[in-house]
């Protein structure tokens, strides 16, 4: 169905539903994913699977919803480790946004053995990082929803830049629950 290619994959997931924020009493930052979006998570993992896709590496904000997610996800691949990196949540305030620079950086620091590298985070962030990494727009990223991008031949993920990504696909969980995978 999908065709995987041998080049160096960047994977970016938007966490899956957390609890409305109306629901819950602590902060935005430690609302957990709900029952239903957590079978999600693994629904994620499987069609990742399913079409030849394994991540290496997998980095995730250190927001309880996307370590949730990250979390799932690492375990259906048995990968033992989520790098956690707070510059990846920005909450509600708009003086801490600088999205584009602070993916960036962070995929930037990966080892060049990384070939499939996964990151989990938050909108508007990631949709904007998508539209950067790319050069083109894209539409919102839906909470549960994964962007698999290829990176160009022999390109380090230090070299990395706006508009160097080729975006191969854009999965949202409506599609990926037709596939029966839970």
């Amino acid at each position: 169905m999908f065709h995987t290619t041998n080049k160096k994959q960047l994977i970016l997931v938007r966490h899956t539903q957390a609890i409305d924020a109306s629901e819950f009493t602590w902060s935005d930052f430690e609302r957990p994913l709900t029952t239903h979006w957590r079978k999600h998570s693994t629904v994620i993992a499987r069609y990742l699977r399913l079409i030849g896709i394994r991540p290496d590496t997998v980095i995730s904000s250190s927001a309880i919803r996307t370590r949730e997610t990250a979390g799932i996800i690492s375990t259906e691949f048995n990968i033992d480790e989520v790098e956690l990196v707070d510059g990846l949540y920005f909450g509600n305030n708009p003086k801490k946004r600088n999205g584009n620079q602070s993916y960036l950086k962070t995929i930037q620091s990966v080892s060049k053995d990384t070939e499939i590298l996964m990151l989990i985070g938050h909108n508007d962030e990631i949709t904007e990082f998508a539209q950067y990494l790319t050069g083109e727009g894209m539409p919102s990223m839906k909470k549960g929803s994964i962007a698999v991008f290829s990176l160009p031949n022999k390109t380090k993920w230090k070299e990395i830049g706006q508009g160097e990504l080729t975006l191969l696909y854009y999965l949202t969980p409506q599609f990926l629950q037709l596939e029966s995978l839970i």
